[in-house]
């Protein structure tokens, strides 16, 4: 199951199912009526539209990534494995990036997902989203595409928390950590409440910097396990080695070229989501009878085979989304959800109908 962004233009009419749940009450209504597990049990899918009000931008929104910069193009896996200059950019936009990523907090949306796991509303929760907000109010996440909050080496499989790479990073590099500094001491100066609006951040945790600057200068660190027991070199003050250019070992977890190259714990476009993780989140949706999408377009193939595969196995399916989303029209049918309302709004709604036991009706009439 691959990473795999979808580059078609997404369907600009978004379905309304059912078609009364034109305004906000009727959509609440409808959900609350999805969610009900009188129903049936359900799963949650979320995209990255729920971190959106915690200040990390989605990709299609009206501030996301591509809809700013309809040029920008991620970076792919092979292109951060086999190349020595591509890890340097991510590893220096990451390293700017990362204060943003960790200031971060869980928003509205985190909070009322956790309270219908815990009302018993919704069974298990399935995520695309890195950035790991949504264990402040669920134990059992399964996130697809991984996390930022730790790396992982190509070459060993040991994992390193992401902050204390951060340390190391800004140690290899200090006018780079100078000029991060910088920027933190003027948001502070300013007083701004929300400094990580200030940054161009994109979904996957680096940041967005002009096209002119060179990442020649930077530096990252060597696997310190692979540098420990001599399977990688480093550079006299601790960075990775161009030593360690096209040497496969034969223990390689992902078969890399390079030894010792650490990777944030996150799937890439154009890389395999791992196996286990797969057969848990397949598991999870194969356990509900209905599975409700929450804040995305389903446009990474990785998340939209997952709903696809499941509505050809009869489930019923529920889409929350501003936005048009892939495949609505060929996925949804009559007895389904699709309501174009912001995820917190609708949501906030069908937690006080869970909470007051109140008829979804109620809301109908607003």
């Amino acid at each position: 199951m691959l990473r795999i962004p979808y580059n078609m233009k997404i369907a600009a009419s978004p379905l309304v199912l059912p078609p009364k749940a034109t305004t906000l009450g009727a959509a609440i209504s409808a959900a609350a009526d999805f969610l009900d597990p009188a129903t049936g049990a359900t799963a949650m899918l979320t995209g990255a539209g729920v971190s959106v009000e915690s200040g990390i931008p989605d990709y299609r929104g009206p501030s996301g990534t591509y809809t700013l910069n309809r040029n920008h193009r991620p970076i792919f896996y092979t292109e951060f494995v086999d190349h020595h200059t591509i890890r340097k950019r991510y590893w220096a936009r990451s390293f700017l990036g990362w204060e943003a990523v960790r200031q971060a907090k869980p928003n509205r949306v985190h909070k009322y997902v956790g309270d219908l796991i815990n009302g018993g509303w919704l069974r298990s929760l399935v995520t695309q989203n890195v950035d790991s907000l949504h264990s402040a109010y669920v134990t059992d996440v399964t996130e697809i595409h991984g996390t930022l909050s730790s790396a992982v080496c190509l070459t060993c499989g040991t994992h390193y928390d992401r902050s204390e790479l951060q340390v190391e990073l800004g140690r290899l590099n200090p006018s780079w950590a100078d000029l991060l500094q910088q920027e933190l001491d003027r948001l502070s100066e300013q007083r701004i409440a929300n400094p990580i609006k200030s940054f161009r951040l994109n979904p996957d945790g680096d940041l967005e910097l002009p096209a002119r600057i060179s990442y020649d200068q930077f530096n990252y660190p060597t696997c310190p396990s692979c540098a420990s027991n001599g399977t990688a070199k480093s550079t006299s003050n601790g960075a990775w080695s161009e030593e360690n250019i096209d040497i496969i070992v034969p223990h390689s977890k992902r078969k890399a070229k390079d030894v010792g190259v650490l990777k944030p714990d996150v799937v890439f476009f154009g890389e395999s989501v791992d196996d286990h993780v797969k057969k848990i989140a397949e598991q999870k949706l194969k356990m509900a009878d209905k599975i409700l999408v929450v804040a995305s377009s389903l446009a990474t193939y990785s998340a939209f085979r997952l709903i696809q595969e499941n509505k050809k196995n009869g489930k019923r399916i529920g889409i929350i989304n501003v936005g048009p989303v892939r495949g609505e029209h060929e996925l949804l049918v009559n007895g389904d959800l699709r309501v174009s309302f912001i995820a917190g709004d609708v949501l906030g709604g069908v937690v006080d109908i869970m909470n007051q036991q109140r008829s979804p009706l109620a809301y109908a009439r607003m």
